[in-house]
């Protein structure tokens, strides 16, 4: 016997999509979605055939982009498939009420990494997200159901960094970070798996990321990297048309990865603090800042937790403005003066950067026009700049 399921929740918008096969009685729903209203489908997941873990990098980029894009987010993610008996709308009182009947044929059908996410990070977010539920109705044999699990999960995109890597590409870099813990969960191709068989849970493209914003080659005080935070696809495009820059940049690659974690880590006390000193007290910390997750995360470069989860636009423009301490000797890059760039961190500039990224967080309210915005990052690098010219 089948236990029958009945969910209603609020729409933002709904549309029933028409289809040719009308004799067929298959139909097609679209529903935009307040996260906090999603349907819990936990015990209704036996159709997804992928066990969608939340390591590796598939998950932390849609997590990220969860965080980082407010707006932007129900655009950039494919959303959720549920597979239901019989769907109803409710136009006056704006819900759907989706009816499940069978776990063999209704359920979640796609999108388990976004919806294991959405119900991990929505707890801890001010403010509302939405996403986009797409709903099947009438598919009522386990064949069809099976075939559009099939056609929904399968992907023959070949990724730019598994060719590069076949090429050879990122040898230099696996080099420049041998001894370190976390060699070997980089993920240096697509579907790369470690000894335990799960995803690994470093993109290199997160690597070669954080290494753009310090290409002090290409980029200066007037010209800076945002390509680093808006496009992993242009910096790795960057990477290949410039190998001789990364080439100086390798020797600082553990130190460059140890400050990306360590801003992260960091970041919440020293936001704090800086309010703290202007106000006397701490109004509205740091936690409530939109984009910030109160959920924290693992940060991979450390090897340790970190208390919130950090939208990388607004830790990508503290990250680049050290490169105002990059200096070439001898045919590489190093640290300026000698000067350590965590200690920095950790001293007055820290809270000097922090106050700054935060009075354009609050202003924005969007951590994605922070992080691409010229001014945040002009003014975080000409507060490094003069703490180098002052040493």
């Amino acid at each position: 016997m089948k236990n029958s399921a009945q969910f209603c929740f609020p729409v933002v918008s709904f549309r029933h999509v028409e289809s040719p096969f009308k004799d067929l009685r298959l139909r097609n729903y679209y529903a935009i979605v307040d996260t906090r209203h999603l349907p819990d489908l936990t015990g209704w997941r036996k159709i997804n055939v992928r066990d969608p873990k939340l390591t590796g990098a598939i998950p932390k980029e849609i997590r990220q982009s969860f965080r980082d894009n407010h707006q932007m987010f129900v655009f950039m993610n494919r959303g959720i498939v549920i597979a239901a008996e019989s769907v109803h709308f409710d136009n006056k009182a704006s819900t759907a009420t989706v009816t499940l009947h069978d776990p063999d044929l209704h359920g979640l059908l796609d999108g388990g990494h976004t919806y294991n996410i959405i119900m991990e990070e929505t707890a801890g977010l001010e403010g509302s997200q939405y996403v986009k539920i797409e709903i099947l109705e009438g598919f009522d044999s386990r064949d069809s159901i099976a075939q559009i699990v099939d056609a929904r999960n399968t992907s023959n995109q070949v990724r730019d960094q598994s060719l590069m890597n076949l090429k050879g590409q990122f040898d230099k870099l696996k080099n420049s970070l041998t001894g370190q813990p976390y060699l070997e969960d980089i993920a240096f191709k697509e579907y790369d798996l470690g000894i335990d068989g799960n995803p690994k849970s470093i993109d290199v493209r997160e690597i070669i990321a954080a290494l753009t914003v310090f290409d002090a080659d290409n980029f200066s005080e007037t010209a800076h990297p945002i390509i680093a935070y808006s496009s992993k696809a242009a910096c790795l495009k960057h990477y290949e048309k410039h190998p001789k820059t990364y080439d100086k940049l390798y020797p600082l690659a553990a130190n460059i990865l140890e400050l990306y974690d360590e801003i992260q880590l960091q970041l919440p006390e020293l936001y704090n603090t800086a309010r703290k000193k202007i106000s006397g007290k701490v109004k509205g910390g740091f936690g409530k800042l939109t984009g910030v997750s109160t959920k924290g995360g693992y940060l991979n470069f450390l090897q340790e937790d970190a208390k919130y989860g950090v939208p990388s636009g607004l830790f990508f423009p503290i990250l680049g403005a050290f490169r105002a301490l990059i200096e070439e000797k001898g045919g590489r890059f190093v640290w300026g003066k000698n000067l350590d760039p965590v200690k920095l961190l950790n001293g007055n500039l820290g809270v000097i950067l922090a106050d700054t990224i935060g009075e354009f967080a609050r202003t924005d309210q969007n951590p994605s026009k922070t992080g691409k915005s010229q001014s945040v990052w002009r003014s975080c690098f000409q507060s490094v700049q003069v703490e180098y010219l002052k040493a």
